[in-house]
């Protein structure tokens, strides 16, 4: 489909300048001069954002159980992070897709709610698996503040045009003390690594991916929103269909999180996904 592109200034920050990183075809993602973020520029309006997500997510069959089993071990990995920080509770989970974690959180006795912009999977969610779906972007639903015990976000954030207002809506909706538990693709390192050895790739998924997320950035952007305590770890890693992709998923994820054992939960291999669990400052 046709997608129509807009200039921006860094999400971040707002500076104007930046220096290109990594080309994707047409596609160009850049570092910014001032925060070191690292963006797509020039970016899909949003309007051609909505669009294109109407079609983004797999089709119902083979491709959708197949986006189940890949997902099924964060999930599970997710779900048992949450119970040892909040055990039971209210949960909102953002781009929620066909709505297999809130199933899950739902398993688990937690009360759940999904927000999705894909009018398919919300129609999965709402008539299959009969929970509760809101159409998104989340900023616009209007949730009352100090709402929700957690609120969790898988692959989304890579994928908005202002994380910063995102970050702020959910620590807002968020209860004293609240948990917020981003999933996201660490992108960089590998593509660095890969442009070394002159190995083409798509791995920025570009126009999809709009950003990509390191911890340090990840960090202060969750500090600036309101967010206190933070806890980084590689929790798990996917498995996907595609035997390479699965192969290198298991060896590097099985890597990641042997290193990260044995540096006392301080090393964070770059190049893998990643999640952070962050906790909302206002404590009562």
């Amino acid at each position: 489909m046709e997608i129509e592109l807009e200039k921006t200034n860094c999400p971040i920050c707002e500076s104007s300048e930046g220096s290109p990183v990594h080309q994707e075809g047409s596609f160009r993602m850049v570092k910014c001069f001032s925060c070191q973020f690292i963006y797509l520029n020039p970016r899909p309006k949003e309007e051609s954002l909505f669009s294109f997500y109407q079609h983004y997510l797999p089709e119902e069959g083979p491709s959708l159980q197949a986006w189940q089993k890949m997902m099924h071990p964060v999930f599970k990995r997710a779900a048992i992070l949450i119970q040892q920080s909040k055990g039971k509770g209210t949960l909102l989970d953002v781009g929620t897709g066909y709505g297999f974690f809130l199933s899950e959180m739902e398993n688990r006795g937690w009360e759940v709610a999904g927000v999705e912009i894909s009018q398919k999977a919300m129609n999965y969610v709402r008539d299959v698996l009969k929970l509760t779906i809101h159409p998104g972007p989340l900023e616009k639903i209007g949730f009352p503040e100090n709402h929700f015990d957690v609120v969790t976000s898988f692959y989304v954030i890579e994928h908005l045009l202002n994380p910063m207002s995102f970050l702020q809506e959910c620590c807002r909706i968020l209860k004293p003390g609240g948990l917020l538990l981003l999933r996201y693709p660490h992108t960089t390192p590998i593509k660095n690594v890969l442009r070394f050895f002159r190995i083409e790739n798509r791995l920025y998924d570009l126009p999809a991916h709009l950003s990509d997320f390191s911890p340090r950035v990840i960090q202060r952007c969750l500090e600036k929103t309101g967010f206190g305590k933070c806890h980084h770890l590689i929790g798990g890693y996917t498995l996907p269909h595609d035997l390479k992709k699965r192969t290198a998923s298991v060896l590097f994820g099985s890597v990641s999180e042997l290193l990260f054992s044995l540096s006392g939960k301080k090393f964070l291999l770059p190049g893998v996904s990643k999640t952070v669990l962050a906790f909302k400052s206002d404590w009562s």
